[in-house]
């Protein structure tokens, strides 16, 4: 049973996100306002924020005095929003305890930035820290939601480009099939608290306009997960998403790369970056965080 901070936050969700929208511009305007309202951002004492321009891309540096590790983690917000200062609580945690610095590039959004815009963002700043000095194996690409579809994308180009990879990637509910063919975008059309099947619809147009939907820059899941870093994957299983990270699991799996999964019932959409208002959040976060320091 989901906790009463997990409850309360999926009908708060529930009320502000999830509309029918007329128009593309209602749609964009309704999600740019919600993830713009003033969201509780404590970060824990002994961090220092700084913004930095990393490869052109404006960014949000959050960081220990002396970190040990680096995380590249890109936001939600339907590639047409999300805005860097909800992400200070999660990433402050994840540098407490991983003893890192977290790095939050605010990527290029549709629909004022055409596709590819927002992967080409994130490809840069992750090669500029590799070109910077930061060493392979003491960086991770974390993302969710939206996030979680370029932190794929980010992986499966860098290996195509012979770009050195990181020690893992770990997708929160990844939007991993833009074509809208898994199953449970339409049977948790109802059940998912923030998003829906003409929702994700209706941003997939938005970003990607006439671009194919298969394309696997859009789309990982239709391309090759051969040769990437261990993964591990968020989902709950009442997401219009669910199906996107089992696939994304079975497919890499099934080309060699260690996957894990870490899902829960009942539980609104990306809730490990919600650890401001979800006990389970804070909770799954440490296990992510356990998860990218087993692999040092």
């Amino acid at each position: 049973m989901a906790s009463a901070s997990a409850v309360a936050a999926k009908a708060t969700f529930r009320a502000l996100l999830k509309r029918d929208f007329s128009s593309d511009e209602a749609a964009v305007s309704h999600f740019r306002r919600i993830l713009d309202l003033p969201f509780p951002a404590p970060v824990p004492r002994g961090l220092s924020i700084d913004p930095i321009s990393i490869a052109g891309v404006p960014c949000e540096r959050v960081a220990v005095r002396r970190p040990e590790i680096t995380i590249l983690h890109l936001h939600g917000g339907a590639f047409i929003g999300g805005r860097l200062r909800t992400y200070r609580p999660f990433a402050g945690a994840l540098a407490k305890q991983l003893k890192a610095e977290v790095i939050l590039p605010d990527y290029r959004l549709a629909p004022e930035h055409r596709f590819p815009a927002a992967p080409e963002d994130c490809l840069a700043v992750y090669r500029s820290l590799l070109e910077c000095g930061v060493e392979a194996d003491k960086l991770a690409v974390t993302g969710d939601s939206a996030g979680g579809n370029l932190t794929l994308v980010t992986l499966q180009t860098a290996r195509d480009l012979g770009i050195a990879l990181p020690r893992c990637g770990v997708a929160i509910s990844p939007g991993a099939d833009i074509s809208g063919r898994l199953p449970s975008w339409r049977e948790n059309d109802r059940r998912d608290a923030m998003l829906s099947y003409d929702t994700i619809q209706t941003m997939a147009k938005i970003y990607l306009r006439d671009h194919p939907r298969d394309d696997p820059r859009a789309s990982p899941l239709h391309g090759d997960f051969t040769g990437l870093p261990p993964l591990l994957l968020t989902v709950s299983d009442q997401e219009c998403l669910r199906d996107d990270a089992y696939a994304v699991a079975a497919k890499a799996r099934s080309q060699g790369v260690r996957v894990e999964m870490l899902t829960r019932p009942d539980l609104p959409h990306a809730w490990p970056v919600l650890n401001a208002l979800i006990g389970e959040a804070r909770e799954d976060l440490r296990r992510i965080g356990d998860f990218i320091d087993s692999l040092a």
